[in-house]
């Protein structure tokens, strides 16, 4: 399978060993608008419609996991992000949870680096005769989000900030220093050079709505990939990663990752990892549009880095919609319950313009809300952020 390489500090031999892997993974599925499945290979023709209820049915992943044994260890092998560890009690259990930066108590500000890699996707061999080919740039995509409220100021309900520092300080403000010094800032990223990555009927779906195209790879695919890139990339321990498509997803809008990778020093990595798709909002309906998916990945990153915050069991919100039910998941994942089932239409994106451009941003839920607080903790009772309105009461416990 052929590959260019252009992602730096590759060394050429090391390169030619990464880009000549080839990822035979069979079965390869995509959750279709229709009950019928096409051959594999055949391009699927959407309505705009059906492209939207195609894309939004992918939902958002969580992969891998770091035991708190090792995340919240004092051992110095253990190397990463600036994190602490806190707990809450509920039914007369207690909840531990390790989230980014410092003890809020503290006063003390954390600046965490991203490494965002865009992914130029090259989808070859679709179509009836195999001749259609299909490329994605993903780099108006990935300028757009370094220029988006992730990165950038912007004007939240409790002020100007990136969105991560001001969804946090609205979590912990009546739990800070007593000064407000705390906050949680990303450092503007370093923008690697484009990775090709070439797509076959095999490993991917091919979909067209109008004259616009659609692309969707196998998880399992794009994650080893990812994971080869970060093996051999030179990253530091404290620097998360971030993949990029632009209009391709991968069997889900977008996921986070964690995972331990063993350092010839003898230290350990605690690697974390973030996929992400940009859906072009010219294109698709806001609720899925531009910043979407990566504030919802980039919001749970933060509150549960490593994927072992561990809550009880909840519901999707609001009780009253007929829809809602048990969620089947115990985690403090802060996008899912708003973002991530049935009722997801009950809660539209808020728009945050930066530069005059209208970023939509998916509505999160915040700590509180799975700790049960009445009234919540948060600045000014809140339970959601940046909406702050859409929710007015805590979760609803399943068992």
């Amino acid at each position: 399978m052929k590959r260019t390489c252009e992602f730096e500090p590759l060394s050429r031999a090391v390169c030619a060993g990464l880009f000549t892997m080839v990822f035979t993974l069979a079965g390869a599925s995509a959750q279709a608008a229709t009950t019928t499945v096409p051959p594999k290979g055949a391009i699927r023709s959407l309505s705009a419609t059906e492209l939207h209820s195609y894309l939004k049915a992918k939902g958002y992943a969580t992969r891998g996991g770091i035991g708190h044994d090792v995340s919240d260890s004092g051992d110095g092998r253990y190397r990463g992000l600036a994190h602490f560890t806190q707990s809450f009690t509920f039914g007369g259990v207690q909840y531990p949870y390790t989230m980014l930066g410092h003890q809020p108590r503290s006063g003390k500000s954390a600046t965490l680096r991203t490494v965002i890699v865009p992914l130029r996707m090259h989808f070859v061999g679709f179509g009836p005769t195999g001749n259609v080919n299909v490329d994605f740039d993903p780099m108006p995509a990935v300028n757009n989000i370094v220029a988006s409220p992730m990165f950038q100021n912007a004007g939240f309900a409790n002020g100007v900030g990136q969105f991560v520092d001001m969804m946090q300080r609205a979590t912990f403000w009546n739990k800070m220093d007593a000064n407000h010094d705390w906050h949680l800032r990303m450092a503007q990223p370093v923008v690697r050079a484009p990775v090709d990555i070439e797509v076959t009927p095999e490993t991917g779906v091919l979909s067209q709505s109008g004259t616009a195209y659609f692309g969707d790879v196998l998880i399992d695919f794009i994650d080893a990939e990812a994971r080869t890139i970060v093996q051999v990339a030179g990253l530091d321990p404290d620097e998360m990663v971030m993949f990029v498509t632009d209009n391709v997803t991968a069997e889900a809008l977008g996921y986070h990752t964690a995972y331990t990778v063993p350092n010839p020093d003898g230290s350990v990595t605690l690697q974390t990892m973030i996929y992400t798709s940009w859906l072009d909002p010219a294109l698709v309906d806001p609720i899925i549009a531009d910043v979407s998916t990566i504030n919802h990945e980039m919001g749970e990153w933060a509150n549960d880095p490593f994927i072992n915050n561990v809550v009880p069991g909840w519901a999707f919100p609001p009780a009253s919609d007929p829809n809602s039910g048990c969620s089947g998941s115990n985690l403090l994942e802060v996008g899912d319950p708003e973002g991530n089932g049935a009722t997801y239409v009950d809660f539209p994106t808020v728009v945050i313009p930066v530069g005059g451009y209208p970023y939509h941003l998916q509505d999160l839920v915040m700590l509180p809300w799975f700790a049960g607080e009445v009234p919540s903790s948060a600045q000014n009772g809140w339970y959601d952020f940046p909406a702050t309105n859409y929710l007015t009461s805590p979760t609803v416990v399943c068992p």
